[in-house]
C-alpha cells in the first residue's frame, strides 16, 4: 500500500517543545475544543511529547441556556467560562494552563507569540481584524478557525502571517472568505434552551470540535496533513474536506 504523502508538515518546534496555544472563545465550540485539547495533550504526553500549554480567553459567564448545549453543568452557573474550564482541566490532568476572564484584545495581546491560535468566536469582523493585523508580521503561527450556523460549519487551518519570509504556505479562513470583513453578525444571546436550539442544532459544536481535533491530532501523531479543514452539514451527515493543493 502506497504511504500517504503529506503536503503540510508539523513545524519542527512542535515536536521538541510544548506547543503554545491561544484559544479565543470558550462558548459552544470553544468549550468542546478545549476539552479535546486536554485529551490530545494527555495522549501525546503519554507518548513522550512535551505536550501543550493553553491560554484561553472568554469574558462571558455560564448561563442557563448554555447548560447541555456547551460543555458546562448546572453547578457552573455564574462562573466565567474560560477560568472555570481551565481550572477543571488543570485539576483533572495536573496541568498549568491559563484562563483569562476577558475577551481577547488584538491590540493588547500578541497572537504571533503562540504556535497555534484557535478562534471559536461568532463575530466575523474579529476574524477579519485578526488576519489583517498579523498578515505582515514575521511569525510562523498557525491559525485554526471554527465557525458554524444552525446546522452547518467550517474548520480551516491556515497561517496567521502572510509575510514573504514565512515558509508555511497555507491560506487562512480570511483567504477563503474575505467577505468576513464588514459582515454584520446576528448573535443576540438566547434566553432559553428552546430559543437556543431553534437557532443552533445541538450536535453542531461537537461536530466542529471533532474536525479540529482530527487536524491537530494528525499534525502531531502523523507528522503532517494533506487536508486543512472541512465544511460540514450535520443534517446531511456530510463532511467535505479542504484538500491542500
Amino acid at each position: 500500500m502506497k504511504p500517504t504523502m503529506f503536503k503540510f508538515y508539523t513545524p519542527a518546534n512542535w515536536l521538541e517543545n510544548r506547543v503554545k496555544i491561544a484559544l479565543i472563545g470558550v462558548g459552544g465550540t470553544g468549550s468542546e475544543v478545549l476539552t479535546s485539547l486536554a485529551r490530545i495533550d494527555y495522549a501525546i504526553r503519554e507518548l513522550g511529547h512535551a505536550g501543550f500549554h493553553v491560554t484561553a480567553w472568554d469574558g462571558d459567564q455560564v448561563e442557563r441556556p448554555n447548560i447541555g448545549r456547551q460543555a458546562f453543568y448546572p453547578s457552573d452557573l455564574g462562573h466565567n467560562k474560560a477560568v472555570l474550564t481551565i481550572q477543571r482541566i488543570n485539576y483533572l490532568y495536573g496541568q498549568d494552563w491559563i484562563g483569562i476572564p476577558e475577551m481577547f484584545s488584538i491590540e493588547c495581546n500578541k497572537p504571533e507569540y503562540f504556535d497555534l491560535v484557535i478562534t471559536c468566536v461568532d463575530v466575523a469582523q474579529f476574524r477579519a481584524d485578526l488576519s489583517q493585523c498579523c498578515r505582515s508580521k514575521h511569525c510562523r503561527t498557525l491559525w485554526l478557525d471554527t465557525g458554524n450556523g444552525a446546522h452547518t460549519g467550517q474548520v480551516i487551518l491556515g497561517r496567521l502571517s502572510h509575510h514573504d519570509d514565512c515558509q508555511i504556505t497555507l491560506p487562512s479562513v480570511y483567504d477563503f472568505h474575505p467577505e468576513l470583513d464588514g459582515m454584520v453578525d446576528s448573535n443576540t444571546p438566547s434566553c432559553s434552551m428552546e430559543e437556543a436550539l431553534a437557532s443552533q442544532e445541538l450536535p453542531i459544536n461537537r461536530a466542529i470540535a471533532n474536525v479540529a481535533m482530527q487536524l491537530i491530532w494528525g499534525l502531531l501523531r502523523n507528522g503532517g496533513l494533506n487536508w486543512q479543514g472541512a465544511y460540514l452539514d450535520i443534517t446531511k451527515g456530510s463532511q467535505i474536506p479542504i484538500n491542500i493543493a
